[in-house]
C-alpha cells in the first residue's frame, strides 16, 4: 500500500509486512523515483504516514488502525500518531486524553498535523499545532463518523454520512459536495410496464365489488366486473405501499414516503377530496395496516418488530408490544387482528425461547393479557363474529426446530 511521497525527491513510500513474522505490524519502504531497490526506513514498524512540508519529519501510525468504526474502542490496538525526525531519529507522540483514543490518518500542512480522532465520541477532524502543542477539534459531526480524510492544496477532504466534505483549516469553512453521476442504464430509464408480477399487496372492498392493489409504488383500485381502474395516487416519484380498505367502505389507508419518511395516508376510495397524512411513532418502514371494524382505529407494525394501534380521531398512536428477539435474517412473526367491538387487539409475540404466544390488548385499559402459556407455537389469532372466542393455529412440536 502506498503510504506517502518523500518531499525532497518525490520518492514514494509503501507499507509492507514482508519482513514481519507476526502478522501484526507493517514497515515503511522507500522506492527511488528513478528506479532501483526499495529501502526500509529506520522505523521498526509503521503504517499510514505523511511527510512534513520540508521533508525532515514524518507523521505516522506505528500500528495499522484496526478499529476506526468501532465506537469508543480503547483496547490494546488503539491507534496513536507519532512524529519522527530524520536528522536525529527522535520521536514525539501526539498527546492523547486520559483513557486513550484512536488517532488516524495524519495529514501535515505547515506547522500543523491534522488527523481523525474519536477522543470526544464520534470520529471527527482534529489538529495538532507543533509550536503551541495544542490539540483542537475542527468538525463536530455527531451522527456518523468522519472517514478517509486526506489533504491537498491547503484543504482537507473527507467522507461523512455518505457524502464528501471539504474543509479549509485556515478559515474553518466547510462544505458538503454535491456530486452527480449520470447514467443511461436500461433499468433506470422511464418506461411503461404491465403484468401481475408487479403486484405486491391487495385488499378487498367490504362488498367485494372492487379491490385495491399496490402496483409498482402506486395505489390502484380495480373493479371485479364493471367500472374503470383508478390510480388513486399517481405519484411517479413517491412510493406508496400496503393498502387496506376500511370496513365501512369509504376510505383506503396506505403508507407513503412522500415526506421522505413513511407516513400513514388515508384517502377516499373514489380518489376525491384531500388526503389525510398522519406522522407515525415508531422505527419506520411501517407495514401491515389493519382497520378496526368501526373504521376508527388502525393497528400496524414497524421495522423494530413492534405492533401499534392508532386512534384516527386524535391521530395518537400507542405501542402495544415488541418482539424480544430481533434479527435481519429472521422472518417477521407478528400477527394482529381486531375484536368485533373494536376494543381489543389480538396479536402474537415470541418468548425468550423464540416460541410464539398470543396476547390480547385492551385499548380501554392500555394493557395486554397473555392468552397462551408459551408451551406451544401459536400464530394468526382472529376473533369470531360474536367476540367471545379467539381462534389461532397451534403446533406442539415446533420447539426443537426453532
Amino acid at each position: 500500500m502506498i503510504a506517502a511521497c518523500a518531499r525532497e525527491d518525490g520518492s514514494p513510500l509503501f507499507t509492507s509486512a514482508r519482513a514481519v513474522f507476526t502478522g501484526r505490524y507493517t514497515q515503511l519502504f522507500k522506492v527511488p523515483v528513478k528506479g532501483g531497490v526499495e529501502e526500509p526506513l529506520k522505523l521498526p514498524n509503521a503504517s499510514q504516514a505523511t511527510y512534513s512540508p520540508d521533508g525532515s519529519r514524518l507523521a505516522y501510525n506505528p500500528i495499522s488502525p484496526a478499529f476506526t468504526e468501532w465506537k469508543h474502542y480503547r483496547g490494546g490496538l488503539t491507534s496513536t500518531i507519532w512524529l519522527y525526525n530524520f536528522s536525529d531519529s527522535a520521536t514525539e507522540k501526539l498527546p492523547q486524553p486520559e483513557g486513550r483514543s484512536n488517532d488516524v490518518d495524519p495529514m501535515w500542512m505547515g506547522d500543523t498535523v491534522y488527523f481523525r480522532s474519536d477522543r470526544n465520541g464520534e470520529f471527527n477532524l482534529f489538529s495538532y499545532n507543533l509550536r503551541s502543542k495544542a490539540v483542537k477539534q475542527l468538525t463536530d459531526h455527531k451522527d456518523f463518523p468522519v472517514l478517509s480524510a486526506s489533504s491537498g492544496d491547503g484543504k482537507i477532504i473527507y467522507e461523512q454520512a455518505g457524502y464528501l466534505h471539504t474543509l479549509d483549516p485556515k478559515s474553518g469553512h466547510g462544505a458538503k459536495l454535491t456530486i452527480g453521476v449520470s447514467t443511461d442504464l436500461v433499468e433506470t430509464r422511464p418506461r411503461f410496464v404491465k403484468g401481475a408480477r408487479y403486484i405486491r399487496n391487495v385488499s378487498l372492498s367490504p362488498t367485494g365489488a372492487r379491490a385495491v392493489f399496490e402496483f409498482r409504488g402506486e395505489i390502484v383500485t380495480v373493479p371485479a366486473e364493471k367500472g374503470d381502474t383508478r390510480d388513486l395516487t399517481n405519484t411517479v416519484a413517491v412510493h406508496e405501499r400496503s393498502p387496506a380498505w376500511s370496513p365501512d367502505g369509504k376510505s383506503i389507508a396506505y403508507f407513503s414516503d412522500e415526506s421522505g419518511e413513511y407516513e400513514l395516508h388515508i384517502r377516499s376510495q373514489d380518489g376525491k377530496g384531500e388526503v389525510r397524512k398522519i406522522k407515525l411513532s415508531g422505527a419506520g418502514f411501517y407495514d401491515d395496516p389493519v382497520w378496526s371494524p368501526d373504521s376508527q382505529k388502525i393497528s400496524y407494525t414497524d421495522n423494530s418488530w413492534s405492533v401499534y394501534w392508532l386512534d384516527l380521531k386524535t391521530g395518537v398512536s400507542k405501542k402495544i408490544g415488541s418482539e424480544y428477539l430481533y434479527g435481519p435474517s429472521r422472518e417477521r412473526t407478528i400477527y394482529h387482528s381486531w375484536s368485533p367491538d373494536s376494543k381489543w387487539v389480538a396479536y402474537t409475540l415470541s418468548t425468550k425461547a423464540n416460541i410464539q404466544t398470543v396476547y390480547a390488548y385492551s385499548t380501554e385499559k392500555d394493557k395486554s393479557f397473555a392468552i397462551t402459556d408459551g408451551l406451544s407455537e401459536v400464530t394468526e389469532p382472529v376473533f369470531d363474529e360474536s367476540g367471545k372466542y379467539l381462534y389461532f393455529l397451534g403446533l406442539t412440536n415446533a420447539g426443537p426446530v426453532k
